[in-house]
């Protein structure tokens, strides 16, 4: 039986069987099971665990002492070797996505409350409001002249 990555994991449980290729099928370990209620599905890349009784699947590895590490021993000394990468990778799509007239248009609107609520602008908020004003008149002149 090849377990690949749910290997750690199978070899911790009681009342395993086969309920395909990369499915199994075993009883609980995080609550009192005495028919398999635990669904394990190694895809080859990822490890998915489901108890049908609603265990939480990182209860269910704490129950035989594992941890999600034991899994994914790979990814974790990637993450090691590169540690900001994947911090990078995700701020990298994140300003992607960003709409910037958006964020200039926040910035007007919490201007806003907060002068409704009397509350004055610090030198650094009105010269954040200015620029906004200035970036979304631009965008509006643009969309105008060549829209």
């Amino acid at each position: 039986m090849n377990t690949g990555l749910a290997a750690p994991l199978l070899s911790r449980l009681e009342g395993v069987r086969p309920a395909g290729s990369g499915r199994w099928y075993a009883r609980c370990p995080a609550h009192p099971d005495d028919s398999p209620s635990l669904s394990i599905w190694d895809h080859g890349h990822k490890v998915l665990v489901h108890c049908f009784a609603g265990c939480d699947p990182t209860d269910v590895l704490t129950a035989v002492g594992i941890t999600w590490r034991d899994l994914y021993p790979d990814r974790w000394e990637c993450s090691a070797k590169r540690p900001n990468e994947a911090a990078a990778r995700y701020a990298h799509r994140t300003l992607a996505a960003i709409d910037h007239l958006d964020l200039d248009r926040y910035v007007l609107r919490i201007a806003a409350a907060d002068r409704k609520h009397g509350k004055s602008l610090s030198i650094e908020d009105r010269a954040r409001v200015q620029v906004a004003v200035e970036r979304l008149t631009a965008a509006r002149r643009e969309v105008r002249d060549h829209g």
